[in-house]
């Protein structure tokens, strides 16, 4: 079985590369929203969360550091931002960590509806609290690395998304999660989100977990978890590195735990991935594991990963697409600007074109008959720039392609 998993991805790999070849260029949305993912940004975001002192769970300021997250979602122009409240249970001897009490912990979920599965949902998430063992942590643990890297994964993602306008097809979710640090010693807020999420038959496709995400020591390799069941969303990502950044993947042999934040989705029955540097940081759960120690330009590569993956599954994976393959309907340029032209091939009913705008707006509709026509211009120079869908429906079904906007 591990046999068969690994090929699987192998093949997946390789029909990627070969597909790639044929198409001879990179996929336009993507590519604009790697390019959109700034270390300036990078920075500043890891900075925020260093500047807040401590995100560790035990300290006063934790529920406070959570409404940051929050808000952070919130000045992206999100709408769908909340706290996800649960009552954690930790017991820990250990070291300076001596503990046997009960805390309300915090996750902070955000979501993009989706605009044709909404049903369906891809997940990126990263834990934002932290610890170090030098000295209290209840007053200072800065935690750039463990996991402020794996937080601003989330947020650069979403920031992104929210500024090229992007409408996935499927529900977007990001999530910070509380309480990793001590998961082993009491609740996680990872477990209580999967177990919920199973609990309520939710259909989460996909599942990207980053932590420790901004240390490298000059190699610019990424390590991958590889569990089995997961291949689909291994070989993306894969696809996305090669093609989409600097970073070598290390992919492991097939495995069917990986433990942290990653585990609990697992269990529930989803499949995921874990990026996780593959340099061990020698600042681990110290005062040190600060922004200076950490590779920015690293961590803004393997936010390309996560958001590349994201945006890759968003489009072909998940939903089964009420299309008929012989029809052939083409759409140019992408990005466009001022104009953008469809055509039409293999369909001889009449037909509705129309071009939707983030909201679900209908912008432009018409109806054409492919008898006497098979093309039409839209024009576009008056239009926000964004992300729209274009729509053809016809008696053989619908087909739809995403269009940026520049």
């Amino acid at each position: 079985m591990k046999f068969r998993n690994y090929l699987l991805l192998t093949i997946f790999i390789i029909c990627s590369y070969q597909g790639k070849a044929q198409q001879n260029q990179k996929d336009p949305i993507i590519s604009t929203a790697l390019a959109l993912i700034s270390e300036d940004s990078v920075e500043y975001q890891l900075q925020w969360l260093q500047d807040m002192g401590t995100r560790f769970m035990m300290a006063t300021n934790h529920k406070n550091v959570a409404s940051s997250i929050k808000e952070r979602f919130e000045s992206y122009g999100m709408n769908e931002v909340r706290l996800d409240s649960f009552e954690c249970y930790t017991y820990i001897n250990y070291d300076i960590l001596n503990y046997d009490t009960t805390t309300w912990q915090y996750n902070v979920e955000a979501k993009i509806i989706g605009s044709l599965y909404p049903e369906e949902e891809i997940l990126v998430m990263g834990h934002y609290d932290d610890v170090q063992l030098n000295n209290d942590p209840e007053i200072f643990a800065p935690g750039a690395d463990d996991n402020g890297s794996g937080t601003v994964a989330v947020l650069e993602t979403a920031r992104v998304l929210m500024e090229m306008g992007y409408q996935p097809e499927m529900t977007i979710v990001f999530l910070a999660t509380a309480a990793e640090e001590l998961m082993y010693f009491g609740d996680a807020g990872s477990e209580h989100y999967a177990q919920e999420a199973a609990d309520e038959g939710r259909n989460i496709i996909a599942v990207i977990n980053n932590d420790m995400i901004a240390y490298d020591n000059g190699t610019f390799v990424i390590g991958f978890s590889n569990i089995i069941g997961s291949e689909e969303i291994t070989g993306i990502a894969s696809h996305i590195t090669n093609e989409y950044t600097t970073l070598t993947a290390d992919i492991p042999s097939p495995q069917s735990s990986i433990g942290a934040d990653l585990q609990p989705f697992l269990d529930a029955g989803y499949t995921g991935l874990y990026l996780m540097e593959s340099i061990f940081n020698p600042y681990y759960h110290t005062d040190q594991d600060i922004v200076e120690n950490c590779d920015i330009s690293y961590l803004t590569e393997v936010i390309k990963i996560s958001c590349g993956s994201l945006i890759y599954s968003d489009i072909h994976v998940g939903t089964e697409e009420n299309t008929n393959n012989n029809i052939m309907i083409s759409v140019f340029p992408n990005p466009c600007t001022d104009h953008l032209n469809l055509s039409l091939s293999n369909l001889t009913e009449k037909c509705n074109i129309s071009l939707l705008n983030t909201s679900g707006q209908v912008v432009f509709s018409t109806d054409i008959d492919p008898k006497f026509e098979n093309s039409i211009k839209i024009v576009m120079k008056q239009l926000p720039a964004g992300v729209y869908i274009a729509r053809l429906v016809s008696k053989l079904g619908v087909i739809s392609q995403k269009v940026i906007h520049r």
